[in-house]
């Protein structure tokens, strides 16, 4: 991602935990023109000449958050790895899906859709095009990590909620996106009942999320754990932290058996709040069904 330094000169971040792009193509000099040309854009890639290669890939590494294939390969095409991505781990992680092609067609596009590709690119792509496509990929791919964080949340507070309960092969109609943005501004506007939302502002809010769920584990974590939780260059996570410590939100201190390690927790009164926000959030998901 492009960031200014305090001089204002451009430079790259690399990309922040989670959200490592992998490419897959067969062809080795598609392969490596994708890869320069996105790590020129300031993400860290990993690369996978063919769809097989690729699930092996994602199941190894938790980092990898993006992945974007070309559909024409041989074995296993683009689309039959889509499936796969979908059925294996998106039910259970963050992941946003790409495509390539050179033979873009409505039969395509909808193929594509259908296998929960988030973006359909044309051969020959153009680095504004991917520059584009792979900043909207990561926006979705941040909303994605929030949802499963605030699910991780609710699951702790009531036991009982398992994602067996789910069918996972239903599709959500127009009236169910509806209702469950409904929901998400429900969320948005109980959280200003406990918060202030001068002081929530996007990774902040991150952070409080992680505190909290380490706090009903009954732990403390690490600044450099939470910081990573936020998909935000690290200095400017740290610079949240700072302004939850000054709002009497959270507590540092440095770990007594490692002295280059910090530790975070929520203050009684922030973990009282959360609990409080939390059980009224679970309480609007059961109205809402």
């Amino acid at each position: 991602m492009h960031v200014s330094d305090s001089n204002g000169e451009l430079t790259f971040k690399r990309t922040p935990k989670g959200c490592t792009v992998l490419v897959v193509d067969d062809d080795p000099i598609c392969l490596d023109e994708y890869r320069d040309t996105i790590v020129n854009l300031g993400y860290d890639v990993v690369c996978a000449g063919n769809a097989s290669e690729a699930l092996k890939k994602i199941s190894d590494s938790q980092d990898i958050g993006i992945v974007l294939t070309d559909l024409e390969m041989p074995s296993m095409n683009g689309i039959s790895l889509l499936s796969e991505i979908a059925e294996r781990f998106k039910p259970n992680r963050p992941i946003v899906t790409l495509v390539v092609t050179a033979y873009s067609s409505l039969e395509v596009a909808t193929m594509a859709m259908q296998s929960q590709a988030t973006d359909l690119l044309s051969k020959p792509v153009s680095m504004d095009d991917l520059a584009t496509a792979l900043r909207r990929a990561t926006a979705s791919h941040s909303a994605l990590a929030n949802l499963f964080q605030i699910m991780a949340l609710t699951k702790r507070l009531d036991p009982q909620v398992s994602q067996d309960n789910v069918d996972k092969d239903a599709r959500p109609t127009h009236e169910d996106l509806q209702g469950f943005i409904r929901l998400l501004l429900k969320y948005q506007h109980n959280k200003s009942k406990y918060f202030d939302p001068a002081v929530l502002s996007g990774p902040s809010w991150e952070i409080l999320l992680d505190l909290a769920e380490a706090s009903l584990r009954g732990e403390p974590v690490p600044a450099s754990s939470a910081s990573a939780t936020t998909l935000v260059p690290l200095t400017t996570a740290l610079r949240h932290v700072n302004h939850l410590v000054e709002a009497g939100l959270v507590k540092r201190w440095t770990d007594p058996t490692d002295k280059r390690r910090t530790l975070l927790e929520l203050e009684p009164e922030a973990q009282s709040a959360m609990q409080r926000y939390l059980e009224n959030a679970w309480k609007l998901k059961a109205q809402d069904g």
